[in-house]
């Protein structure tokens, strides 16, 4: 009991082994490879063999169409000879009737009555020679006057019409019948069994008004005719059995009155045009006619008359001018039999090599096996090792490279290498966290520090009625650049300020700081905005060796008299927004970026705010917010957007900015730092 579950662990764990594995694979790849194989070689092979075989059928259907055409037009040629031939003779007996009627109209038989001198015409016309060619004079009123033969009476045309559904009556008729004369075949009912088939000419006869009619049988040419069509078929049945499609391929014909024309071999049953197509539902004649009547084209079927259920394939064609619906036939299993023995056979060659192949992998998968079973013993001990420490030097498997020269060898060497690399780079992982964590909690901090020292409360002076204020800043990365400030120089003024520095991060916020803390500081000493910037300016490019340098709005407010003095250090021009009118930008004179260089001058401009009125700065964060496609938010939109909402107030008219740029961003990572703030003036507290 015990040796039969070691050899079924022995049997189950050999397909747990590198080696059972490869050898599993390598077997599965070359049957997924054998069976592809095959696959393909069977269909490329019965491709061909259709093709050909297709190739083969619209010869022979090509050659049938050739012969029937060939024969039909000599048929054609015949018949149209002899037709042409009994018109000549019509018109020749029609034109002597014509000049004999002429003769009688001669001057010295106008002095005859009329009514003799037609007696004596149709007298000598009932003895002219017209050797099986009927003859008739009519009146324009289609009244038969003198006919050779006696059946033919005034009746026979009332309803009677030719081959071209005319009314024959109307073509005979002397009125409208052409000066050249016209030509009619029809059928005409004898009363016997047998109708004749009769082609006729009709003469005017101008100086009588009458219609001369001759007329002859041209039923031999149809009976020659029909005898032709029968020497075709027969030749074309000849020929069929001459071909050699496939063993039981044939060649198969019937015409729209699904009269057959080729019949079948005798073992495959002569009703097989009416029997169901089990692959369409309908009769095979009628796919047969489907097929067959646009050009050579190809269907299937399975015969219900069939025991077999034999799929069939058929090639068509469509003589139209004798509606003949001619087929090749072909079992599809005999072309796709030439395909099959060969797949059989290449299959045989495919399974010996296979098992060489398989032998030769086992081989070499048992060779590579045992330091392969080592390294994976190895592997497996890595997770326990602490690579907090340095390894030691001797390992199982530190002999293979020098035992391996081949691609083991290599491996060996690489897990030593990945042994080495692996501690090194976890030690130098565990300095980068520990770095990486003190950075992100100092940036943190500064974060902190840096939006804890822009006022947050609103409203920041509820005790001033006389003006609302709001501002927000979004720094792009953790910290940024942008800044704005505000204050309470006395009871009177309030200053305010708002700016961009060049750059972002750590080194901007910093400026950032130094920025606001000099305005802060200049603000107890100076009252002008200009003087102000003059000598932030000299201030920060004093001690720059970054170049860096910052865009800067600084504003006094008079909070009594609504009068904003203020000076643009090469910032984005202030948005005003009046009482009445359209929201626009307060632009001067374009000035000198602070910090870049010392002794750069600076002017105040000035405004005076009524009640209702505001005042908008803004950095470049917010026209130029980017959206997915690149597109800035821009001044225009900027705006309109606080056109739209310039009756709401000055926190909402924020938020409702910050909103609509988030909106148009979507899903594009924010570009720059944003900062807005606003004044709207109330007016002087009353």
């Amino acid at each position: 009991m015990v040796k039969v579950e070691e050899i079924k662990l022995t049997g189950n764990s050999m397909f747990l082994t590198i080696k059972g594995k490869i050898i599993f694979f390598v077997a599965l790849v070359m049957v997924a490879c054998t069976i592809v194989n095959i696959y393909f070689t069977n269909r490329d092979v019965g491709n061909a063999m259709l093709a050909a075989q297709e190739k083969s059928a619209m010869n022979i259907l090509h050659s049938l169409d050739l012969i029937i055409k060939d024969d039909y037009h000599n048929l054609l040629s015949d018949k149209r000879t002899m037709t042409l031939l009994k018109r000549q003779q019509l018109k020749d007996a029609a034109h002597m009737i014509e000049s004999v009627f002429k003769s009688y109209y001669s001057p010295v038989m106008q002095k005859i009555p009329r009514a003799l001198v037609i007696r004596h015409a149709l007298e000598w016309l009932s003895l002219a020679p017209f050797e099986n060619i009927d003859y008739y004079i009519i009146d324009k009123n289609s009244k038969v006057l003198a006919s050779s033969n006696k059946a033919i009476t005034n009746e026979t045309f009332k309803d009677l019409k030719d081959i071209k559904h005319r009314n024959i009556s109307e073509v005979m008729c002397f009125e409208k019948l052409k000066k050249q004369g016209d030509y009619a075949a029809f059928i005409i009912d004898n009363g016997e069994e047998k109708t004749k088939s009769v082609l006729a000419y009709f003469q005017p006869l101008d100086q009588w008004e009458y219609t001369i009619a001759t007329s002859i049988e041209i039923s031999n040419i149809e009976a020659e005719a029909k005898a032709k069509l029968k020497k075709i078929t027969d030749s074309l049945i000849e020929f069929s059995s001459q071909l050699n499609i496939t063993k039981n391929g044939f060649v198969y014909m019937f015409d729209s009155k699904g009269t057959i024309l080729i019949p079948p071999p005798e073992h495959i049953k002569n009703d097989i045009h009416l029997s169901l197509n089990l692959m369409t539902g309908n009769s095979i004649y009628d796919d047969i006619k489907a097929s067959s009547e646009s050009k050579i084209s190809e269907l299937r079927y399975v015969s219900s008359n069939d025991d077999a259920k034999q799929p069939m394939i058929v090639y068509c064609n469509y003589f139209k001018p004798l509606k003949w619906y001619t087929s090749v036939i072909v079992p599809v299993n005999e072309i796709n039999q030439p395909a099959r023995k060969l797949v059989i056979r290449q299959s045989l060659i495919i399974g010996l090599m296979f098992l060489a192949g398989l032998i030769a992998v086992f081989i070499l998968v048992t060779r590579i096996a045992t330091p392969l079973n080592l390294l994976s013993s190895y592997a497996k001990e890595l997770p326990e090792l602490d690579f907090t420490k340095p390894l030691a030097k001797n390992t199982p498997i530190d002999d293979l490279p020098l035992k391996y020269r081949d691609e083991v060898g290599e491996l060996a060497s690489s897990f030593i290498l990945m042994r080495q690399e692996l501690s090194k780079n976890i030690q130098e992982l565990i300095q980068i966290t520990a770095s990486r964590q003190r950075i992100e909690s100092e940036l943190s901090i500064a974060r902190e520090i840096q939006l804890g020292m822009v006022p947050k409360t609103f409203p920041s002076f509820p005790e001033h009625k006389e003006f609302d204020l709001y501002a927000t800043l979004m720094p792009a990365k953790e910290i940024g650049g942008d800044l704005y400030d505000f204050f309470l120089m006395d009871e009177e003024h309030l200053c305010f300020t708002l700016g961009d520095v060049s750059d972002k991060g750590i080194p901007s916020a910093l400026l950032m700081v130094v920025t606001r803390t000099l305005i802060r500081t200049l603000s107890e000493k100076v009252s002008s905005p200009c003087e102000m910037m003059y000598s932030i300016n000299n201030i920060l490019s004093a001690d720059n060796p970054r170049s860096m340098f910052v865009t800067l709005i600084i504003g006094i407010l008079n909070i009594k008299t609504g009068e904003i003095k203020y000076a643009n250090g090469g910032h984005n021009p202030p948005v005003v927004i009046p009482g009445d009118g359209d929201v626009f930008f307060k632009k001067g004179t374009n000035e000198p970026l602070v910090g870049a260089m010392p002794d750069m001058l600076y002017s105040d401009h000035s405004l005076i705010l009524s009640p209702k009125e505001g005042f908008f700065l803004y950095t470049d964060g917010v026209n130029e917010a980017m959206n997915p496609k690149g597109e800035q938010y821009s001044n225009e939109k900027l705006l309109s957007q606080i056109e739209k909402n310039r009756d709401k107030s000055v926190n909402e008219i924020v938020k409702t900015m910050l909103g609509s740029i988030k909106e148009h961003s979507g899903a594009a990572p924010q570009s720059d730092d944003i900062a807005m703030l606003m004044i709207k003036y109330n007016g002087k507290e009353s």
